[in-house]
């Protein structure tokens, strides 16, 4: 049986022999796991050998995109990577907008690519068609992101996906990252070393297959009305106008649109929402950089940087050498502090470190990137520090969730005081904090408890759980309100749903779709007719099984770390009440979390019942 929506194989490459093999896909598989997010997982328990450091070897790279990407549904285009990082050494996935990638993938035949092993030199993993080739790339091993974009398009023209890692996933950095076209990144957590350490550095692909869908006549009335309610939608142009920057103004929108250039668009979006940025005046006039949004851009003024046009050319950089920019400065102001505190001695830096100071920033980016002198201990993170300074260093540290540095919390880097779903995800999520942890609808807002009903049924929610979520909705408000954890179930439900399809994530684009419209777009394009609660309920099979994979690695409650101080002044408020929280109200909201899985509320491990009810025996 051919399903609509997969292109129906896996590419399998070896990189240790040079071998390259495809497998028909299972459709069982398919069906049960939905696509994407879900099938790459999947993939990837069956073959890794458990207990296999992340940078060996024997730890596979799973690649793979949704049944929904390459039909013209709107902001349909996520790519996955599954595979063990070295940050938090737990399983975990990356994803990215998949700008052209995913779609080319989809085009040439394949619906997952697996990548074992380790090449002896560094290669291009060559993906055209029925064309599969690992090429040299000597000649491109020790260029940055951009660069090594640039000469690829010029080799092989447009629209050619790439998927490529800079010199810092070279060495090794282990928060390096991988980059989608120069413009998305493939996450937090290390990838752009797991690829660095098999030498791989690049993917290219392109297709010309074309994908079918089953139903055409039921898929074209499900991809109008969708283009419908957006087209109808009274913020869309400010939405396409604006990007990020509508929903998080940190920064002069006279100023952003000075400096915008263009919008950038993922294959199928109708919104763009990431950003071509121009600098137009000063000693940094002509510096051109794609981004994933503008606010990231701009991040490095919370750390010092006054002028925004030192700011952009501070990532710029940070992005060209393949770098998470929130780990790097993380990690640079603690080893500031530890000098300051005597506890690293100055002249083991040689250069001082000024995280207000472009040039300096430079200089230690480098440092980090080619391991160079004390760059060497800084390119292990968190955890190596820590580990080389002991007790020395601990009181002196940031929070850190799973050896990285959360983004948001009333002393992040995007400060926000409020606790909700994605400050708790943030613990719970194995591959550790990321800005896109299953927020809504409490992602960088507060609203009417009111709303939330709505919200939730539009996630999938079933009403018993709704009570569940909100025990006294109508009564006056107190801390019980709203049970966090409960609610933040159904959030990873609902991202593990898109992620599965292939559906953007992001709030501006995720709003416009509910549950029941993926449960048909899922049924029109695949043939496999699938009612919104059959949907749900294998969104949940698959990060049960995320959870197993990682139960399998020796992970449970004791590693769903919820840090100190997150407790000390200031601390986090409790979303409808505004007080403080204790460390005794999150855990609460933890063993919520737990019974609202049918996870063991001790341990944190799935239930034998729960795993028999998800067919994950």
């Amino acid at each position: 049986m051919k399903l609509g929506g997969f292109a129906g194989r896996i590419l399998i490459v070896n990189l240790s022999t040079g071998e390259t093999r495809y497998e028909p896909l299972d459709y069982g598989l398919a069906e049960k796991f939905l696509g994407g997010l879900g099938v790459s997982l999947k993939l990837y328990y069956d073959i890794v050998k458990p207990g296999v450091p992340p940078l060996s070897p024997e730890n596979p790279v799973v690649l793979g995109t949704g049944p929904l990407v390459g039909t013209d549904l709107p902001a349909t285009s996520r790519v996955y990577a599954i595979t063990k990082l070295p940050q938090s050494k737990a399983v975990a996935w990356c994803g990215g907008g998949g700008m052209n990638f995913g779609c080319m993938l989809k085009n040439a035949g394949y619906d997952n690519v697996i990548i074992e092993g380790r090449s002896e030199k560094p290669v291009i993993l060559k993906i055209f068609d029925d064309e599969v080739e690992i090429l040299d790339a000597g000649d491109f091993w020790g260029k940055g992101v951009k660069d090594t974009c640039s000469r690829l398009w010029d080799t092989y023209g447009r629209p050619t996906g790439i998927i490529t890692i800079g010199q810092a996933g070279e060495n090794k950095v282990i928060f390096s990252m991988a980059y989608i076209e120069g413009a998305a990144t493939m996450g937090r957590g290390g990838l752009g070393a797991v690829l660095g350490s098999k030498n791989l550095k690049a993917i290219i692909v392109k297709g010309s297959k074309g994908i079918q869908v089953a139903d055409r006549k039921r898929y074209r009335s499900v991809r109008d009305r969708l283009l419908k309610t957006m087209r109808e939608y009274p913020y869309l142009k400010e939405w396409q106008e604006l990007g990020l920057m509508k929903s998080l103004p940190f920064f002069p929108m006279d100023l952003y649109k000075k400096v915008k250039k263009r919008r950038l668009a993922c294959v199928s979006c109708p919104i763009g929402d990431k950003d071509v940025i121009e600098i137009k005046d000063g000693p940094l006039k002509g510096t051109v950089i794609r981004s994933t949004s503008m606010i990231n851009l701009i991040t490095p003024m919370v750390y010092g940087l006054k002028d925004y046009r030192e700011a952009i050319k501070c990532v710029s950089i940070l992005d060209d050498f393949g770098m998470d920019m929130f780990e790097f400065f993380g990690v640079l102001s603690f080893t500031k502090d530890l000098i300051e505190q005597g506890v690293i001695a100055p002249e083991q830096a040689q250069d001082k470190i000024k995280v207000d100071s472009l040039e300096s920033v430079e200089i230690w980016a480098k440092k980090v990137c080619f391991r160079q002198g004390l760059g060497d201990l800084l390119a292990g993170g968190f955890n190596a520090i820590l580990d080389t300074f002991g007790d020395m260093a601990r009181p002196h540290a940031p929070y850190i969730i799973r050896g990285m540095l959360p983004y948001t919390g009333p002393r992040g880097p995007l400060p926000w005081e409020l606790f909700g779903t994605m400050e708790l995800g943030q613990s719970l999520d194995p591959r550790g904090p990321h800005v896109g942890a299953s927020g809504s609808p409490t992602y960088f807002a507060r609203r009417p408890l009111d709303q939330f009903p709505r919200h939730l049924r539009r996630m999938g929610a079933p009403e018993e759980a709704i009570e569940r979520i909100l025990p006294s909705l109508g009564s006056p408000e107190d801390e019980e309100s709203l049970k966090v954890g409960r609610l933040l179930t159904y959030s990873h439900n609902w991202f593990s749903a898109l992620g599965s399809l292939g559906i953007c994530a992001r709030a501006q684009i995720n709003r416009f779709y509910n549950a029941e419209t993926c449960s048909e777009a899922y049924s029109s394009v695949t043939g496999i007719e699938t009612t919104k609660e059959e949907l749900m309920m294998k969104a949940e099979r698959v990060w049960n099984l995320l959870r197993i994979a990682n139960v399998r690695e020796g992970f449970a409650r004791k590693d769903d770390t919820l840090p100190d101080k997150w407790f000390e002044a200031p601390p986090f408020k409790n979303y409808v009440t505004m007080k403080p929280i204790t460390r005794q109200d999150a855990e609460r909201m933890l063993e919520d979390y737990y019974d609202e899985r049918g996870w063991d509320k001790r341990t944190g491990i799935p239930t034998k019942e729960k795993l028999a009810k998800l067919g994950l025996e």
